[in-house]
C-alpha cells in the first residue's frame, strides 16, 4: 500500500508500491502520484504520517508518497504488545480448564508450561526487535529536500521534525 500525504491535511492510499508508481511514471510519463487514491484509514495521526513521510517519503506533485512498510514498522511494537495481552488473557481463561483436566505435576502439564513460556519468550524477543526497528524508523534524520518541498506545497512541519533538526 502506498500513502499520499496531502499538505491540506488528508491522507490517501492506493493499492500500489513506490516501485510500481515510479515505473508507471517512467513508462507512461505521468506524475508519480497519478494513481487511484482513496481516503486512507487513519492508523496514525496526521502529524505522525507527515513525520514518517519527511523521513522516508518520496516527493510527489500533490504531496509526499510514503510506503506502508514504514507505518507498519512504527505500529509493530503496539501490535505485538496487544498480541501479548491477548495471549496472557487466553492463558488465564484456560487455567481453570487445565486445573480440572490435568493432574498436578503431570508430564503434559509441564510440557504445556514449557510451551507457554517459550511462546512468551519468543514474543518478548519479537517485541524488543520491533521496538528497535521502530526507534530507527522514527529517528532517521529528516530529509531537508522533502521538508522544503512540503513547505512549498503549504504543509506544516510537525514539532517532532523541528526538534530533530535542532539537534
Amino acid at each position: 500500500m502506498l500513502y499520499l500525504i496531502d499538505p491540506r491535511g488528508a491522507v490517501w492510499s492506493a493499492d500500489a508500491t513506490i516501485g510500481q508508481a515510479r515505473a508507471r511514471a517512467r513508462v507512461d510519463g505521468r506524475p508519480i502520484d497519478d494513481l487511484k487514491f482513496t481516503r486512507a484509514a487513519m492508523l496514525l495521526t496526521l502529524d505522525d504520517y507527515v513525520d514518517l513521510a519527511l523521513r522516508h517519503g518520496v516527493e510527489a506533485p500533490r504531496g509526499i508518497l510514503l510506503d506502508h512498510g514504514f507505518v507498519a514498522q512504527a505500529l509493530a511494537p503496539a501490535n505485538l504488545k496487544a498480541q501479548r495481552a491477548n495471549q496472557d488473557a487466553m492463558a488465564e481463561q484456560l487455567l481453570p480448564v487445565e486445573r480440572r483436566t490435568e493432574d498436578a505435576g503431570s508430564l503434559r502439564g509441564h510440557r504445556h508450561d514449557a510451551a507457554y513460556e517459550a511462546a512468551h519468550q519468543d514474543l518478548d524477543r519479537r517485541i524488543k526487535k520491533a521496538e528497535e526497528t521502530a526507534r530507527e524508523t522514527l529517528q532517521k534524520t529528516p530529509d531537508e529536500d522533502l521538508i522544503r518541498h512540503w513547505r512549498r506545497l503549504g504543509g506544516d512541519v510537525p514539532a517532532t521534525i523541528e526538534a530533530d533538526r535542532k539537534d
